[in-house]
């Protein structure tokens, strides 16, 4: 538009007028713009016909126009325009292909009387060209300093704010690095600080001429754990023996022998006995707590221990008789006993008619209840300092053992309360069971944690025999055969056969897809046993002969993974029950494998449940909230 009004007497004003519109139009025409940029015009918009020569014309005219820079080429370049107008636009042939005179250079230019490298700092490497609107280098970097490593920025953080560059995303200063020899050097540090509050300075690698410098974190737990690690720290046995020789280096006075050279024989027998003892103590966890027995005592919380006939208390009514009869599905809460304190861990129903109720409680007691007149609790028996895992009765009811987290078994004298004897291995006892034969009453089996079966005689006092072929800790008994053989489950997700009085298994029961059996129950008819497996199945196993899997039945839709829930039967063999960990009593049809029905017992989990021998549908569970439930 400038050039327009500088030159009036070369264009008259229509003619002017036009020329000014299109120098403004054609300043955004994109045909002209791609033309510039080395692009064909021709191909600027698709399904368009080709320029007509007036377009062509009016186009060399304004690239004349541009780039002229006296007053006698725009005038020309005007003419050019006025001329354009009067041609044919749709008569003339297709133009030749036009060509850009302007070249554009991308690169920077490069002075070449550049200063020597010593130099380049004194000037700026890089300035801004403003003619050109171009950056000026004076050297082109090497390949060495284009990789250099940053040590941090080299402009301050008020520079940095006054140019615009954001600080978050640029290095701050120097960063140390910490190249650890291995991974596992790494972990063993990041444990060790967690664990004890020091490890290693990442910086010098744990190498400096002060602790200060070379250990992070607590300097005075570093010294007294002498440098150790994690993992060293675990094993102090080779240090305290260390400390036990140094102090047994003493003379007749009783000090410190300096640089003694040779120990005598009394000394190096008590490093041996010192030596022998921490092993013994670091093998075997469990025998670092000794097992102190308690004080058995026993509280009788009824009227009379006889009635007005001499009878004891242990009688069972002359109205109770044992006999076949069909079972049903309870449906109604009859009863509750609510006397331990914390939770149940199992019960027992008086041998031959169950008109009594034996638990054992997590409080370290034991309790025997009125099941048919009264209903309240008989007998309290305390002796254990820990929890009582299992009960089991002998065949006339008159004795019975338990078994606790002391690490006691104890025998019970049921009517007067009196321990008999106890037993002990130093290992935990899971199980406790009585050979059901009579001449061998005087007999039993204990499941322990340290993967033994241990025999004893309750005469004797003493340990018979160990079953020992196991991998884990021993969780079921159940007898079998005639009571000639036995069964065992334990958490090595194995089931051996045994022979009585033989330590060697007849039958070894193990399968990849086989789950941890904490609770075995066998059937009335001493066919099958129910094995409530961790997989929240309930598996059946032939109890004769081959001890094969059914593999029809099984019982499945409740959940009892991680809880020893006691499977049960009903003596008709028609039903099968068990808890859950919801505190639900589940009812299946043995035939068909199908849940029968669920019945809402407790508040927690339902451990076990047991049916009655005598009462037609009456069903007894415990839960470890505590509570004994009586259901009809």
């Amino acid at each position: 538009m400038g050039l327009a009004h500088d030159a009036p007497g070369y264009m008259s004003g229509g003619i002017g007028r036009a020329a000014v519109f299109l120098v403004c139009v054609k300043l955004a025409s994109p045909s002209i713009n791609r033309e510039l940029h080395g692009k064909d015009v021709y191909k600027y918009k698709k399904k368009t016909k080709p320029p007509s020569v007036n377009r062509i014309a009016r186009e060399r005219a304004f690239r004349a126009l541009l780039h002229s820079a006296a007053p006698m080429a725009c005038s020309s370049a005007l003419g050019l325009l006025s001329s354009a107008y009067t041609e044919d636009a749709d008569s003339d042939p297709e133009p030749p292909a036009v060509t850009s005179t302007i070249v554009v250079n991308a690169a920077p230019t490069v002075v070449e009387n550049a200063p020597p490298a010593g130099q380049l700092s004194e000037f700026n490497a890089i300035k801004e060209d403003k003619k050109y609107g171009q950056q000026v280098m004076h050297s082109n970097p090497e390949y060495e300093a284009m990789w250099a490593p940053v040590a941090g920025p080299a402009l301050q953080p008020e520079q940095l704010r006054a140019a615009g560059i954001k600080s978050k995303s640029r290095f701050v200063g120097h960063a140390s690095v910490y190249n650890p020899s291995s991974d596992f050097a790494f972990e063993e540090q990041y444990h060790t600080f967690n664990a004890f509050g020091f490890a290693a300075n990442p910086s010098t690698g744990g190498h400096s001429a002060s602790p200060a410098g070379a250990i992070v974190g607590d300097v005075d737990k570093w010294a007294e754990a002498r440098g150790g690690s994690v993992f060293s720290l675990k094993q102090p046995l080779e240090s305290k023996l260390e400390d036990q020789r140094k102090r047994l280096r003493i003379d007749e006075e009783g000090e410190a022998v300096p640089h003694a050279e040779a120990l005598s024989a009394e000394q190096q027998a008590a490093i041996a006995a010192k030596v022998k003892a921490e092993k013994r103590k670091y093998e075997g966890r469990e025998d670092k707590v000794e097992a102190a027995p308690m004080e058995e005592r026993s509280i009788f919380h009824g009227a009379t221990t006889t009635d007005y006939q001499g009878r004891s208390w242990l009688t069972a009514p002359a109205d109770i008789k044992e006999e076949e009869h069909e079972c049903f599905i309870p449906k109604r809460w009859v009863h509750t006993w609510s006397g331990h304190t914390k939770g149940v861990a199992a019960i027992r129903w008086f041998p031959g008619n169950g008109h009594l109720l034996l638990s054992a409680g997590m409080d370290t007691k034991v309790k025997i209840w009125d099941v048919f007149n009264t209903r309240k609790c008989m007998r309290t028996y305390m002796g254990h300092a820990a929890a009582v895992r299992d009960i089991s009765f002998s065949n006339d009811g008159t004795k019975f053992l338990s078994c606790s987290y002391d690490r006691y078994l104890k025998l019970w004298d049921t009517e007067t309360g009196v321990c008999i004897s106890a037993f002990t291995n130093k290992k935990l006892p899971y199980c406790v069971k009585f050979n059901p034969d009579e001449d061998k009453q005087n007999l039993f089996l204990a499941g322990c944690s340290n993967k033994h079966i241990v025999q004893y005689d309750i005469n004797t006092g003493k340990a018979e025999q160990i079953y020992d072929q196991h991998l884990g800790a021993v969780n079921t008994i159940t007898f079998c055969e005639e009571n000639r053989r036995f069964c065992t489950t334990s958490d090595d997700k194995k089931m051996l056969v045994w022979e009585w009085g033989i330590p060697v298994p007849i039958k070894h029961i193990a399968d990849p897809t086989l789950h941890s059996m904490p609770a075995v129950a066998k059937t009335p008819n001493d066919k099958w046993m129910l094995c409530t497996n961790l997989d929240n199945q309930i598996t059946t196993y032939s109890a004769q002969d081959r001890f094969k899997l059914n593999r029809k039945k099984c019982f499945k839709g409740h959940v009892v993974a991680g809880y020893a829930c006691q499977p049960g039967v009903s003596p008709c063999g028609n039903f099968v029950m068990s808890g859950d960990t919801d505190g639900r009593l589940w009812f299946w049809d043995w035939k068909t494998c199908r849940v029968f029905r669920k019945l809402k017992c407790h508040d927690q989990v339902c451990i076990q449940a047991i049916w009655h021998p005598v009462e037609p549908s009456r069903v007894a569970t415990c839960s470890w909230d505590g509570t004994i439930k009586y259901w009809d």
